[in-house]
């Protein structure tokens, strides 16, 4: 799920599994920290997903976007702008510890099914949180359906222009 804002995008790659602490506390894994390194609030945003039994996350910059996008709601179908609204309104800022550590609020934990430990799953421009076996159902359920329908993930062209290839300089 996920606007695509343009401009610089942060790129989370990869999958890690942490474990959560007694007082409910996880580490973000270091890459993607450092993906989320200069922003102005160091830590992440989450929210539920509204479409999985996972956690939505990203940096704060992508919400900024996103908040400053909705200025033109025009742009937006009524049902964007009601779930726009749906992610502020359940947006947590989770702030990082010294370790790089958050603590995973229990609201968030719960839709996730998350007890003893975190799925990190890197999704290009935002990231998600997930229950590990759950996770594993989903991709291999995922997967499955692509296959049975000849899905396959392709490029969009690469526009062509001034920076691009073929382009001027």
């Amino acid at each position: 799920m996920f606007f695509y804002l343009g401009g610089h995008m942060a790129l989370f790659l990869s999958t890690t599994v942490n474990k959560v602490d007694k007082k409910g506390r996880v580490s973000v894994p270091a890459p993607f920290r450092t993906t989320l390194a200069g922003q102005s609030f160091a830590g992440i945003v989450a929210f539920p997903s509204p479409e999985l039994g996972a956690i939505d996350a990203c940096g704060i910059d992508r919400m900024e976007a996103l908040s400053a996008s909705l200025d033109e709601p025009d742009q937006y179908s009524h049902e964007e702008l009601d779930l726009a609204r749906l992610i502020f309104a359940q947006a947590e800022q989770l702030a990082f510890d010294d370790t790089g550590r958050v603590v995973l609020p229990r609201p968030l934990g719960a839709h996730a099914h998350i007890t003893s430990e975190v799925l990190f799953v890197g999704n290009g421009p935002t990231f998600q949180m997930w229950q590990p076996q759950r996770y594993k159902t989903y991709s291999q359920d995922t997967l499955k359906q692509a296959a049975s329908k000849g899905v396959n993930l392709r490029l969009r062209p690469i526009p062509r222009g001034r920076n691009g290839p073929g382009g001027g300089s």
